[in-house]
C-alpha cells in the first residue's frame, strides 16, 4: 500500500540553468491504467490516475488524482502552482479513503536568489520547514531532469520538496539509462502525435531519502522510475515501496491543453 501522496510525475532534480526556448513544458491532460506491484512483479489492475499540467503567464499548474480500489477505496489529490522562476511553489494535498478526507497539507514555498528558503503551511497551522540550498520544486525539477538526459548525464545527487509534510526536502539519487526493451513498443494514445512526434525519450529511476539518511547510508523511503518525453510528458512510471509494494502505470490517453496569450 502506497503510504504517502502520489508525486508529481516527474521527479529528479539538478541545479541547473536553462535558456529560455527549453524552460517551457507542453501542457497537457493525461490518464493512466494502474496495476498493482509486489516486489516489482505486475498484478492486477487497481485503479487510475490522472495529470494536467496549465502553463499561466506567471506559472505551472499541476493538478493529480490518484484513485485505488483495493480493500476499500484510496484518493489521493494535489494541486501545485509553481513560479516560472522556479522559487515559489503553492501547494495542497489531500487524501481519502472511502470517501472521507484523512490528511489535508497546504501552503506555500519560497526560495530566495540562492536557492535558500522556507515553506509555511496553512494546514497543519503554523508549521515550517527550511528549505537548503539546491531545493527543487516539481517543475524545476522536471526540466533539470531533461537538460541531464541531453547532456547525456548518468545520474546525479538533488533536494525535492513539494509540500507533503512539513518537514526537510528530501534527498534523490537519480540514474539516467537506456530506454528498457519491454518499453520501447509503449504504445501512444490515439491523437497525440502532435505531442510526441519527433521527442526523445528519458529513463530513469530514482531513490528518495528523508533528511539525513542518504549520508547515514540507510535504504530509501520509496524508488521510482519513470519513462518520459523531453516536453515534460510522462508515457510510463512506477512507485515501490521499500517493503516491496507499489504501482505500475501506463498511459492510455493523452490530448493537449491550450497555451495562454501572454503579452
Amino acid at each position: 500500500m502506497l503510504s504517502r501522496p502520489f508525486v508529481a510525475s516527474l521527479l529528479l532534480t539538478g541545479l541547473v540553468t536553462l535558456p529560455a526556448a527549453a524552460q517551457d513544458f507542453a501542457p497537457h491532460k493525461a490518464a493512466y491504467a494502474v496495476n498493482m506491484l509486489d516486489h516489482g512483479k505486475l498484478g492486477a489492475s487497481i485503479g487510475n490516475y490522472a495529470y494536467e499540467l496549465k502553463l499561466t503567464c506567471d506559472a505551472y499548474v499541476i493538478t493529480q488524482r490518484l484513485r485505488l480500489e483495493s480493500g476499500g477505496v484510496t484518493e489521493q489529490q494535489s494541486q501545485m502552482t509553481e513560479s516560472r522562476d522556479g522559487r515559489t511553489l503553492q501547494f495542497e494535498h489531500r487524501s481519502m479513503v472511502n470517501g472521507k478526507q484523512t490528511s489535508l497539507t497546504k501552503g506555500e514555498a519560497v526560495l530566495d536568489d540562492k536557492g535558500v528558503g522556507q515553506a509555511h503551511f496553512s494546514q497543519p497551522e503554523g508549521q515550517t520547514a527550511a528549505l537548503t540550498a539546491g531545493t527543487m520544486f516539481p517543475i524545476a525539477i522536471a526540466r533539470a531532469t531533461a537538460q541531464h538526459a541531453k547532456e547525456n548525464d548518468g545520474g546525479f545527487d538533488g533536494l525535492f520538496f513539494y509540500g507533503e509534510k512539513p518537514k526537510p526536502p528530501q534527498a534523490v539519487n537519480t540514474l539516467i539509462g537506456r530506454v528498457p526493451k519491454r518499453l520501447a513498443g509503449l504504445k501512444i494514445p490515439d491523437g497525440a502525435d502532435a505531442l510526441v512526434k519527433g521527442r526523445s525519450q528519458i529513463y530513469y529511476r530514482a531513490g528518495f531519502f528523508d533528511a539525513d539518511g542518504k549520508s547515514k547510508g540507510e535504504q530509501a523511503t520509496f524508488e521510482m522510475s519513470s519513462l518520459m518525453l523531453d516536453n515534460g510528458i510522462e508515457l510510463w512510471g512506477t512507485h515501490e515501496e521499500r517493503d516491496g509494494g507499489g504501482i505500475e502505470y501506463s498511459i492510455t490517453r493523452l490530448e493537449a491543453v491550450p497555451l495562454p496569450t501572454c503579452k
